[in-house]
């Protein structure tokens, strides 16, 4: 067994300590205070005198209306409930972690109370709780008790509710809670509500947007090749996911560890992407050059403008045209800028002042680091003429020109005998051979275009094109092929919020139809744990996001991923007994039964889909009685199946505080029942639905008789006189539990769990679409795939949009 929950039950003492009446007299702690209303509160001492008349008849009350019963109780009892000096705010306010809260608002309380059954008349109710004459366990503590008056205010109320629901109210446990029916006026929330990408979602977008299942060839231990072997089931672990196999329990938020995963999983798949020009690099070529070459330019430099080395015996400017006379060795050097690399054509005008017999003046040109391969020899002695170059250069930026006179030759005893050299300019040509200089450039940012588009679903930003496009050329610039470049653009790309959130936070910056098309993006992953297709955005565009909602609730992938997250919330083990809770869940919601079906289906449905029919012994139970759900979930002495279930299915919370630790001992399975029983607070529902899952063992089986042989009795056996499920077997509780506003609100919030990966907030600023959701499952008999499309097309889904 893989998973074997502890059981946490709730004991809370004090303020909530279980109370009941104890003797004959009452202490009464207000001094003779003067009415629930306007008792003094603050007493003077304890009087004992005769017990509160608590004596009802709930026909005195038949007709009142509800509305009538709240100003009793805001009038007559809150005043004391939120007082200083004899009030229950201090013990219950909403910071206090209780099971019960007191608020500020008369109302709001009077509705809880009802729903909390407090002021039934019962062990731990309202009443009992102030009556107690433990001063330990006595509500208030440490505070004056209430006066005879006050208490009698109490019972009024609560006799006004039975006379109420004698003449045909609703049980106030099995209607919308009437506190949440106005509106709300506390502070807006500004919680973060997205959801980062879960494993089964990566896993999705990947093969969605590259076409890759990252399957590869396992390395052996000598270099060879094995077989193939699965890297997202290999790296699940740093991915926080689930396989129902090794991993059981999902990530609820992104780790680091993730981001780890992300590191193997992103080149790996952009690297294949980029080689193979697939997914995302269809109809591109990451292997052209995409270095920015400008257009072929020429730069010209005078020689009266440049610097001069050497200008020892450097003649004055010359005229016809303007430039230098070099009587000696010389250089001319100027700053050049290439804005690329490839190649320049310099050119040198110049003179020959002596040839020397056809061995005339030679001049050296060098740019940058780079020497022209052969000097230039210039023999005209009547006219300037222009002689060329070819140099390549490697880099672009700042390449110092330098032309050079290198063989000074002077001896006068020959006729013609003193070579020299007259320099007029130099210019500069390139890069050579690169047409207009935009076009690559521009293709390789339309290709960012692309491929932003296809991880990401919208359109690449003008500031998104140039910062990639710098990415890119940097990364052409540390070494590797262009491919491995455009690799890394697309390795950046995965890591982006758009990418790795799933409704992609752009959307907030946008409108109309590219919102809505990013929230698709969302509900598809939300919905089906994929993105959408083409064939579902063309529905989005052509007949609007409603239409969408409905093809992706009809889409099969729906099925397969909602049963994923039902093996979460039933924790299976991923075998065909374990899932079985998870099919029928499954295919209430996808056939849109009535939710109720989860726990009181009469039918199974076995691995293959198909609808089975129950042993008679299961009767109406749904998953109760599912050995995949019974299995994992111990019944007596432990108390593990009844807390699951009342915690899974009706909201219940528990927990065992250290002080009841020394009292588990000795606690018996009666004792725990016991009004006077600190345990009785959780107990009072406990230990009867523990007694009604007696003829089903732990293993999941069916029995009729105990260890002992001795048959089994099933029932409540009237352990609590107000337990709410009373009957035999757990068809008792899970007709009624259906019922229960609190089993109606645990399956409305899962599904918006589902969509918005957070709990709603039913009792604050979410309640009017707690309100709405409750109706549309009303007026669709429990369609929980109706209830999913009014979430996703809320504005609180939708993040305002209409």
């Amino acid at each position: 067994m893989r998973h074997l929950w502890a059981i946490g039950l709730v004991f809370v003492l004090g303020c909530e300590g279980i109370i009941s009446r104890v003797g004959s007299d009452f202490i009464d702690g207000a001094g003779g205070g003067d009415g629930a209303g306007g008792g003094d509160g603050a007493g003077g001492g304890t009087d004992v005198g005769p017990p509160p008349d608590l004596s009802c008849d709930p026909s005195n009350y038949v007709g009142v209306r509800l509305e009538a019963i709240v100003e009793a109780y805001t009038t007559d009892v809150h005043p004391l409930v939120v007082g200083a000096e004899q009030g229950c705010i201090a013990c219950h306010a909403a910071n206090s972690n209780r099971l019960f809260i007191v608020s500020a608002d008369g109302t709001d309380t009077f509705h809880r109370l009802r729903g909390g059954d407090y002021f039934k008349d019962q062990p731990g109710s309202f009443v009992s709780r102030l009556m107690n004459g433990d001063e330990r366990t006595r509500m208030p503590l440490g505070k004056p008790a209430w006066s005879k008056t006050q208490i009698e205010a109490v019972a009024r109320v609560g006799c006004m509710i039975r006379g109420l629901e004698m003449a045909g109210g609703l049980a106030a446990d099995e209607q919308f809670p009437p506190e949440l029916m106005s509106p709300w006026t506390g502070a807006a929330n500004t919680d973060y509500d997205n959801t980062f990408i879960n494993f089964l979602q990566l896993r999705s977008k990947v093969s969605a947007v590259f076409n890759d299942d990252w399957r590869r060839a396992a390395a052996l231990p000598d270099g060879g090749v094995g077989a193939m072997e699965d890297r997202f089931d290999k790296n699940i672990g740093l991915f926080g996911g689930v396989n129902f196999r090794s991993h059981f329990v999902e990530a609820r938020a992104a780790t680091p560890e993730f981001l780890l995963g992300l590191d193997q999983l992103g080149p790996d798949v952009c690297g294949r992407a980029a080689t193979a020009k697939t997914g995302p690099f269809v109809g591109a070529d990451p292997a052209l050059p995409v270095i920015d070459v400008p257009a072929e330019t020429t730069t010209t430099f005078e020689a009266e403008t440049v610097t001069i080395t050497n200008r020892a015996n450097v003649g004055n400017p010359t005229t016809n045209p303007v430039g230098f006379s070099c009587y000696t060795n010389c250089e001319l050097t100027a700053d050049f800028t290439a804005l690329a690399p490839g190649d320049y054509r310099v050119t040198v005008r110049a003179k020959a002042d002596n040839d020397d017999g056809g061995n005339g003046p030679k001049i050296g040109v060098q740019l940058g680091a780079v020497s022209a391969a052969m000097p230039l020899t210039f023999t005209d002695q009547a006219q300037y003429v222009e002689q060329s170059v070819t140099i390549r250069i490697t880099a672009a930026g700042r390449q110092p020109i330098t032309v050079s006179y290198i063989n000074d030759y002077n001896n006068p005893a020959i006729a013609g005998g003193d070579r020299n050299v007259a320099l007029d300019r130099f210019t500069i040509t390139g890069p050579l051979g690169m047409g207009t200089g935009t076009t690559r450039s521009v293709a390789a940012k339309a290709t960012i275009n692309t491929l932003v588009q296809r991880l990401l679903f919208r359109p690449a930003t003008t500031a998104e094109q140039d910062s990639l496009y710098t990415l890119l050329k940097d990364l052409t610039l540390l070494g590797g092929t262009q491919t491995d470049a455009w690799s890394g653009v697309c390795d950046a790309l995965m890591r982006h919020p758009d990418f790795l959130f799933l409704v992609p936070p752009s959307s907030a910056d946008v409108t109309g139809a590219a919102k809505q098309r990013l929230l698709a993006v969302g509900l598809a992953q939300h919905l089906l744990g994929r993105p959408p297709t083409p064939a579902e955005f063309t529905t989005l565009s052509a007949q609007g996001y409603p239409a969408l909602v409905d093809a992706l609730l009809s889409s099969p992938d729906f099925e397969r991923y909602y049963f994923t997250r039902v093996q979460l919330r039933i924790e299976s083990q991923g075998t065909p007994e374990s899932d079985e809770p998870a099919r029928l869940w499954t295919h209430v919601v996808v056939n849109r039964l009535p939710f109720a079906r989860i726990l009181d289906a009469e039918f199974t449905i076995d691995p293959s889909g198909a609808r089975q029919t129950r042993p008679a012994e299961h009767g109406k139970t749904g998953v109760l009685t599912m050995k995949g759900y019974l299995s994992s979930k111990p019944g007596l002495p432990h108390y593990n199946y009844p807390a699951r279930v009342l915690s899974g299915f009706m909201g219940t919370v528990f927990e065992v505080p250290p002080e009841v630790f020394d009292q588990r001992g000795t606690a018996t399975a009666t004792s725990t029942v016991d009004p006077a029983s600190v345990c009785y607070t959780c107990h009072q529902l406990l230990t009867p639905l523990a007694h009604q899952r007696l003829r089903w063992a732990d293993n999941g089986d069916f029995r009729t008789v105990d260890e002992q042989g001795e048959a089994i009795d099933d029932s409540d056996r009237g352990l609590v006189p107000t337990y709410g499920y009373k009957g035999n077997g757990l068809e008792a509780f899970s007709t009624k539990a259906v019922k229960k506003e609190s089993f109606v609100r645990r399956m409305l919030a899962m599904q918006f769990r589902l969509l918005m990966g957070r709990e709603l907030r039913y009792r604050e600023d979410e309640r009017e679409l707690y309100r709405q959701l409750w109706d549309v499952s009303t007026t669709s008999q429990g369609d929980l795939k109706a209830v999913l499309k009014h979430i996703a097309t809320s504005t609180t889904f939708t993040r305002g949009a209409p």
